[in-house]
C-alpha cells in the first residue's frame, strides 16, 4: 500500500507558520515605514512684529535727549527742548529697541542654519539609529517569510503529488480487476456462444439430414486419439484455443513460414487443422488441401471459414487413404495430445500414403524450454506428453523419413531473458572482473537455454 509522507497535520502546521512568518513580515514593515527619515520641516519665518515697528517709526528722526552741563538758561532751554522733543525720543527708542531684537533674531537664526550645514547629522543620530534597526529586524524577517511559504508550497505539491499516485495505484488496479473481470466475461460469452451453436446444430441434424456426418465419420469414436474435449463438451476447447492459443491472426501469422515447405505441393492433409489458419493460408497461395478433426466445433470453425474439413479420427482417416495419395502433411500443436503408441503408427501411416519427396511439417510445444513447458503445455489439460525434438526425430527417421530438420519457433524477446553482465578491463582491476563477468555470463547463457529456450519447434522431414 502506498504511503504517504504528507499528513493534513503537516499541511495545517505549514499553514500556521506561513500565517505567523507573514504577520511578523508586514510588522516589522510597518516598524520600518514608521523610522523612515523624512526631509527636515522648513524654519519657521521670523516674527514681523519688529518690521512693522520699524516701518511705522521709519520716517521719525531722533534727537540727542542727553543734558549737558552750562548756564542756566542752556539748561532751561534744553529742558524745554527735551519737553518738546520727548515723544519723538520714545518712538525713537521704541524703534531702537525693535531693530535690535530684529536683528538679534535674524543671528539667532543664521547660527542655527551655520551650525546645521557644519554637522547635518546633528540632530538626526537618533532617528537614523532607530531606522538602521528597524531595518536590521525587516530584513531577519525576510528569510522566514520566503521559507514558509516555500515550505507550505512544497508539501502542499508533494500532498498532491502523493494523492495522485495513490489514486492512479487504485486506478490501475481497478482497471486491472476490470480486466481480469471482462478477460472471464469474454471466456465465459465465448464458452456460451460455442455452446449455444453446437445446441442450434444438433437441434438441426435432429430435424434433418443437413449437416450429418458421413457414415464412417459417425463410426469414429470421438476420443479415439485420447481427446477429452472432443465429445458433447468439443466447445470449451474451441473456447480455450481462443482464449490461450491466440487469436486466429495471430496464428496465421505465426504459420506463414510454414508454407515454403508445401510450394508446388497438392492434397496436402491438416491433421488437427483446428480453427483452419493452416488450410486458409494454404488456399491463399492455390495449394489444395483438407482438413480433419476430433473436433466437432473445430470442424464447423472451418466449414465457416469456406475450408474444406472433416470430423475423423487422424490415424483411422490416413490408413484408410491409398499409398502415396497425399502431398504433404501438417499438424501443429498436434503430437502432444497423442499417446505414444497411437503417434507411431500415425507416422507409419504418413509416411506410407505420402507420395516420394513431400514433405511432413510437425509442430509442437518445445520442452526443453522451461517457461514454454511449465506455462503452455502444463496449461492444457489434454496434453498427454511433452515430446523433445530428439525424440521426434527419432521416430520420424525410425519410420522411413529422411532429412529430418529441427526449426525453433517462437523466441522470447531478449528483455525476458536473465542479461549478461559487462566489464570494463580498464579499471585496476579490469582482468579480474572481466574473468568474473565471463564466468557469469557463461551460467547465464546456459540458464537461458534451459529456461527462455524458443517455446516452439518444428520437426520437418521428406518422404524419400
Amino acid at each position: 500500500m502506498f504511503t504517504r509522507t504528507v499528513s493534513p497535520d503537516d499541511l495545517a502546521r505549514l499553514e500556521r507558520e506561513r500565517r505567523e512568518a507573514d504577520r511578523s513580515y508586514h510588522d516589522a514593515l510597518a516598524r520600518l515605514d514608521a523610522a523612515i527619515l523624512r526631509p527636515p520641516a522648513a524654519p519657521p519665518p521670523t516674527a514681523d512684529g519688529g518690521v512693522a515697528a520699524l516701518e511705522a517709526l521709519a520716517g521719525v528722526s531722533s534727537a540727542d535727549g542727553a543734558a549737558g552741563a552750562g548756564a542756566p538758561w542752556r539748561r532751561w532751554l534744553l529742558k524745554l527742548a527735551a519737553r518738546i522733543a520727548r515723544p519723538a525720543l520714545r518712538r525713537q527708542e521704541a524703534f531702537n529697541r525693535a531693530l535690535v531684537e530684529h536683528l538679534a533674531d535674524r543671528a539667532a537664526a543664521g547660527r542655527g542654519e551655520r551650525e546645521q550645514a557644519a554637522d547635518p547629522a546633528r540632530g538626526h543620530a537618533a532617528p537614523a539609529a532607530d531606522f538602521q534597526s528597524r531595518l536590521a529586524q525587516y530584513c531577519r524577517q525576510i528569510t522566514p517569510y520566503v521559507d514558509t511559504k516555500d515550505r507550505e508550497v512544497s508539501g502542499v505539491l508533494r500532498r498532491v503529488s502523493e494523492d495522485n499516485a495513490v489514486r492512479a495505484s487504485e486506478l490501475a488496479a481497478a482497471i486491472e480487476k476490470l480486466a481480469a473481470a471482462q478477460r472471464g466475461l469474454s471466456e465465459s460469452v465465448g464458452i456460451l456462444q460455442a455452446s449455444t451453436r453446437t445446441v442450434a446444430r444438433e437441434i438441426g441434424r435432429l430435424r434433418g439430414p443437413v449437416d450429418e456426418p458421413s457414415p464412417r465419420e459417425a463410426a469414429e469414436p470421438p476420443a479415439a486419439a485420447g481427446d477429452v474435449l472432443a465429445g458433447a463438451d468439443a466447445y470449451k476447447y474451441v473456447s480455450f484455443e481462443d482464449a490461450f492459443r491466440g487469436s486466429q491472426d495471430d496464428v496465421r501469422a505465426r504459420q506463414q513460414e510454414y508454407l515454403q515447405y508445401f510450394e508446388g505441393a497438392a492434397d496436402v492433409l491438416d491433421v488437427g487443422c483446428g480453427r483452419g489458419e493452416f488450410l486458409d493460408l494454404l488456399r491463399e497461395r492455390r495449394i489444395p488441401a483438407r482438413g480433419v478433426d476430433v473436433n466437432a466445433e473445430m470442424v464447423e470453425r472451418c466449414r465457416e471459414r469456406g475450408v474444406e474439413a472433416s470430423r475423423a479420427d487422424a490415424l483411422s482417416h490416413v490408413a484408410a487413404l491409398p499409398d502415396g495419395s497425399l502431398g504433404g502433411l501438417f499438424a501443429a500443436q498436434v503430437v502432444e495430445h497423442l499417446d505414444a503408441g497411437y503417434l507411431v503408427r500415425l507416422l507409419e501411416q504418413a509416411y506410407r500414403t505420402l507420395r516420394p519427396g513431400s514433405r511432413v511439417v510437425l509442430e509442437t510445444i518445445n520442452p526443453a524450454s522451461w517457461v514454454a513447458f511449465f506455462s503452455a503445455y502444463l496449461r492444457d489439460v489434454t496434453h498427454r506428453q511433452p515430446l523433445h525434438p530428439d525424440t521426434l526425430s527419432y521416430l520420424l527417421r525410425a519410420s522411413g523419413f529422411v532429412e529430418v530438420e529441427v526449426v525453433y519457433r517462437s523466441p522470447l524477446p531478449a528483455a525476458a531473458k536473465l542479461q549478461r553482465a559487462a566489464a570494463d578491463p580498464a579499471t585496476p582491476d579490469g582482468t579480474a572482473v572481466r574473468a568474473l563477468a565471463e564466468a557469469f555470463n557463461r551460467n547465464v547463457d546456459r540458464l537461458n537455454a534451459l529456461l527462455f529456450a524458443d517455446q516452439d519447434y518444428a520437426a520437418v522431414a521428406t518422404r524419400h
